[in-house]
């Protein structure tokens, strides 16, 4: 049997491990936060990126209809065509959606890890609520013996 000194030992243990994991959870919280934000910025980045080059395209369409005045200017068309359709723009395209999917991949940790804190506080909280009834208990037994 534990003495009721013991016990309140073991209730001081439980609310500090609660006092660190809802500590720990908020962190990761503002972490969930600032990632959220950065997907958005990702995603937002991506779609002006997206739009400006269809507006390129649509601007060299336009160019490149027009009655041609010098040998050059069919090179450039085909250059211009190239860089705005070519590997390099794929490449960078691919870039965001690659940093896109990361964040969402630390998004998802970071949610896991939120909801691991969650379970820890939960039993945390159902252990010290134990040691509590198990305090009463003892204080009681040790009531009655100094009554004895």
């Amino acid at each position: 049997m534990l003495t009721s000194v013991q016990i309140r030992e073991k209730i001081r243990y439980y609310e500090e491990l609660i006092s660190q994991y809802t500590d720990e959870k908020s962190k990761k919280e503002d972490d969930l936060f600032e990632l959220e934000h950065l997907k958005t910025k990702v995603e937002n980045l991506q779609t002006r990126f997206g739009e400006r080059q269809s507006q390129r395209k649509r601007s060299l369409a336009v160019l490149a209809a027009m009655p041609q005045r010098n040998r050059i200017y069919p090179t450039y068309c085909n250059g211009m065509s190239e860089l705005l359709s070519g590997r390099e723009f794929n490449k960078s395209y691919d870039g965001l959606t690659t940093a896109g999917q990361k964040v969402k991949k630390e998004i998802e940790n970071v949610s896991d890890m939120i909801d691991d804190y969650e379970r820890k506080i939960s039993s945390a909280n159902s252990q010290r609520e134990y040691w509590k009834s198990q305090l009463r208990a003892a204080l009681a037994r040790e009531a009655e013996e100094e009554t004895d």
